[in-house]
Order: structure tokens, then sequence, then C-alpha cells
């Protein structure tokens, strides 16, 4: 399955940045002078060690990891003084599954902050209420078609008078500033707002950008989750301009550089693996000689899914699925041996897939 995450920010907090480290890409950096243009878009393979691990089992002849894609936008969302919006960039990120708000925590004489003075915090707080008043916006314009609609219509729809209801209750969150994502909404009411793409109903990540050496960054990021309490939110940092640096090097020169800085793991890896989590997303894996694979699933996914997302026809002659946890699979030493020692389970097609399955589909033509 292919999931998409929206990048934004305010300018000059390093979007394209972060972009390039997490892409490992070389996109010139400050190339938006103005909404409007193509955003740069990359897929990105999420880090995973239980992969590797298999892999060297069974030295396959390729690897395949799961992916993710990123969206750098065509400009920044940002309030002003007269409120206006940069519309264009609000309809790229209305697309994305998720979004990365990428805030400055880095000082620069070459680069000045747009609102004078660099302040992590006040940034949140500022892109938070332009996402809620985005949304709000497009409430209440609704809610005024949608009386209309009740009040003149003789056969209006029987779901117009059921999402008024929903419309009101978002309304009311989001004037108190609760974003859409924390109404813990149910999945038949969530459908029926998806042609909506609200910005707040998407899980977000707040991502401070900060220095090569960021100092209090801690401090800010409780104080960021103290002020962003709200469900499917994830707050981490990451020096993009370094860790771009070093995704653009050869990886043994790479690692040089990491030993000399005292750098045991990059960060870009956690922001991969945050993003693939606040999808909530898992992977299970299928293994043998031709190839290893991690494929994506959403949590709570049958054998069927699975079998589906490897290929539709295995899904339709679906008969069962053997099924392994990764680990002891390694332990094992290999497949043979696993069902020898009857470690490989067969589960049904309503077996919920769990992370770190290692899946083998049994299926008829």
């Amino acid at each position: 399955m292919s999931v998409e995450i929206g990048i934004m920010g305010l300018a000059g907090a390093g979007k394209t940045t972060v972009f390039n480290a997490l892409a490992r890409a070389r996109v010139a950096v400050a190339t938006y002078a103005a909404p409007g243009g193509e955003p740069h878009r990359a897929v990105v393979h999420v880090p995973d060690q239980r992969l590797e691990r298999l892999a060297a089992l069974f030295q396959p002849r390729k690897v395949t990891p799961a992916e993710v894609r990123y969206v750098d936008v065509a400009g920044s969302l940002q309030t002003d003084g007269t409120g206006a919006r940069a519309a264009q960039v609000v309809g790229q990120l209305r697309n994305a599954d998720a979004l990365l708000l990428v805030i400055r925590a880095f000082a620069s004489d070459v680069v000045p902050h747009p609102l004078g003075q660099v302040d992590p915090l006040r940034d949140l707080r500022l892109l938070h209420e332009d996402l809620v008043l985005n949304d709000l916006t497009v409430v209440e314009r609704r809610l005024e078609r949608l009386e209309k609609e009740l009040r003149f219509a003789r056969n209006a729809p029987p779901e117009a008078a059921r999402e008024r209801g929903l419309l009101e209750q978002i309304k009311e969150a989001l004037e108190s500033g609760r974003p859409i994502r924390d109404l813990g909404l149910a999945d038949a009411d969530a459908k029926l707002l998806r042609s909506y793409g609200f910005l707040t109903a998407k899980p977000l990540m707040i991502l401070f950008n900060t220095g090569d050496t960021p100092e209090g960054i801690e401090e800010i990021i409780a104080a960021a989750r103290a002020a962003q309490p709200y469900a499917r939110t994830e707050v981490t940092s990451l020096a993009g301009r370094l860790e771009m640096e070093l995704a653009e090097l050869e990886p043994a020169e790479a690692e040089e550089f990491k030993t000399a800085l005292g750098i045991a793991e990059l960060g870009l890896s956690r922001v991969i693996q945050l993003s693939y989590r606040l999808l909530d997303l898992i992977s299970f894996l299928t293994v043998g000689p031709d190839e290893c694979r991690a494929w994506t699933v959403r949590r709570g996914s049958t054998a069927v899914d699975a079998a589906g997302v490897i290929h539709t026809d295995l899904a339709r002659g679906f008969i069962r699925a053997e099924v392994i946890g990764w680990e002891a699979l390694l332990e094992a030493g290999g497949w043979n041996e696993a069902k020898r020692r009857g470690l490989v389970r067969s589960e049904g097609r309503g077996y919920v897939v769990q992370d770190g399955d290692v899946i083998n589909v049994l299926f008829s033509v």
C-alpha cells in the first residue's frame, strides 16, 4: 500500500533540508519563493533490522524494504497580519495521509527568521492555529450550505442531517483549539468526512529542526508535548543540515564522520520509523531465495488482506497462511527447520496479522 506524508512549516524552517535528509536527495534549498510550484516527492525506505537479519540468513537475490513517500510542498503555510492563507499549499497538504510539521529550532545569521526571532514554541502555536482555522473555515462554509439544503430541499439526502450533527461537533472542538484527530471519531464518521481532507484530522509529527549541537531540545520537546497532548501526535527532533550532509556521503565515509562526531544513530531513521507508526502501519515479511521483503498493511489487517497486498490472485484463491514470528524463524535458522520444530502455524483468512509476522500464503489458482 502507498502512503504519503506532507512536509510543512514556516518559511526558513528548513523543510527542504529535512526532505533532503530523509530522502537522501539533493534538492536545492530555498527554491520556493511563493506557493504554487510543483512539490518535491521521494520514496523512502523504512529502516527495519528484522528484514536485514532475515536477509542475512536467507541470502536472497533481492531485499525490498517497506516504503513511505514524503512530499515537500511548494511554499509555506503561515499566518500574516491579514490572515491570508497559501491556498495552493493547503490543497497539496489535503492529499497527504499525514503531516510532518517542521519547526525551526536553530539560529542562523544567513537565514533570518521571518518573524524576527527564533521561538520554536511560538511557531508551533501559530501553525497549530493555522491548521485549526483552515479546517474551521471549511466546516462553517459546509454548515451554511447544509442548513439551506435541509431547510428548503424537499428531498434532502438522509445523510445530510447526520453530516450536520457531526460537523457541529467538530466545529465546537475546533473553536476550542482541539484538532479533529483527537475526537476519536467512529470509522463510519471518518469515512463520511474523508472527502474534505481536513488537515487536523491527519496524524501529525512535530519535528524540531535543530542546529548541529541541539542544546536544550529535550526541554522544548517536553513543552511541545504538554502543549499538544492530542491523539496521533508525535514530537521529535532532527539536526537537519548535519544529517542532510551525512546522507550525501558514501556509507563508509558517513560512518567515519558519525564516529568522529559521536553520533550513534542518525535521527532520520527514527523519524522515518515514527512516520510509519504514526499512520498505524505495520510490516509483515516474506522470505526466500529470490526475495526478502517487508510489506505494509494497516494494523488490524487480516491474513487475506495481507495476501491481497502481495497479489490480488493470492487473496482470491486464499487457502491458508503459514505464519511464524521473525525472531522464532531466526532462532530456528530456516523455514524448514522451523516447520520441523512445529513453530510455523496454520492460520485462516480471518487471522489478524501482527507486526513482524513472516507469512507464506497458500492459494489455489
